[in-house]
């Protein structure tokens, strides 16, 4: 009997863990894309890189509503980029069933000889909030996403975050892309949260490959190690987005890219998408 209970326990417990995740509904506002032609966007020219030259640790995450993904085999809608990048996918590998999406991410890094791209893709769940993020210390990456964290087993010789040249897509933009003849594909949905962190804030697995049971937080708060964060928490309609860190790097809503309502994010609200706000509200 005792072992009946405590087999229960541990299935209750890991249920409640994968249930939190998606208890999450944003109070104030979102960044709403349509996916069309709007995006946000921080000029190179004004800001430079969010990450300066020699940074050897740092995490990257972000909530996100997708509402539709890539139609074509191989596509790609960009979520965000620059020295770290977020996107949808349609790649079958990854989504595992027609209910899934497939989430990728990657950082482009240097070494004292190299340079390279590495990145990641991860199953997510479709129609609702997702939480992703990716970590980066002592030359090892790794990433989180809803309730799992994961390390890259790989060895690759590169230990910071590139300040090279990135071609012409220098600027840091969300949502996509539209400027000196490159234009990128968009993304369709809302985010809640973007913050950019100069450390790892989560510990990896000890194993490589493994993946472990994860938290995400409720919310994104600032703090010494606060790189950038948007919170995307303005008044509905407003086209000029604060970094709450205050090193005054406003991101310009382009082409009707602008605060939605949290409201409109989840119309089909269930038990599992009603406590976000109410979390969201008290941490302030």
């Amino acid at each position: 009997m005792v072992t009946h209970f405590k087999t229960l326990l541990i299935a209750v417990l890991f249920l409640n863990l994968a249930m939190s995740v998606f208890s999450f509904q944003p109070s104030g506002g979102v960044l709403s894309l349509d996916g069309v032609d709007d995006y946000a966007v921080l000029r190179f020219e004004e800001h430079g890189y969010l990450f300066p030259k020699n940074t050897r640790e740092f995490t990257v995450e972000m909530w996100f509503y997708p509402k539709s993904e890539p139609t074509n085999h191989g596509e790609r809608n960009i979520i965000f980029r620059q020295q770290v990048y977020f996107g949808l996918t349609n790649h079958a590998t990854c989504k595992g069933d027609v209910s899934k999406l497939c989430c990728y991410g990657g950082a482009y890094l240097d070494g004292e000889k190299v340079h390279g791209v590495t990145g990641f893709r991860v199953s997510m769940e479709r129609n609702k909030w997702n939480y992703v993020a990716i970590l980066y210390k002592d030359g090892t990456i790794g990433w989180a996403y809803n309730n799992w964290i994961y390390k890259s087993g790989s060895t690759a010789p590169m230990d910071r975050v590139t300040t090279k040249d990135l071609g012409k897509l220098k600027d840091f933009f969300v949502g996509g892309y539209d400027r000196e003849m490159v234009r990128v594909i968009r993304f369709h949905g809302d985010i809640d949260a973007i913050r950019f962190s100069r450390i790892a804030r989560y510990d990896l697995p000890d194993i490589p490959g493994v993946k472990e049971p994860f938290q995400p937080p409720h919310r994104f708060s600032t703090d010494r190690d606060t790189v950038a964060l948007w919170n995307f928490d303005e008044r509905e309609g407003t086209t000029r987005f604060q970094d709450e860190a205050k090193n005054e790097r406003i991101l310009i809503g382009m082409n009707g890219a602008s605060i939605g309502s949290a409201l409109d994010v989840n119309p089909d609200s269930t038990s599992l998408t009603t406590t976000w706000g109410q979390i969201k509200a008290r941490s302030r």
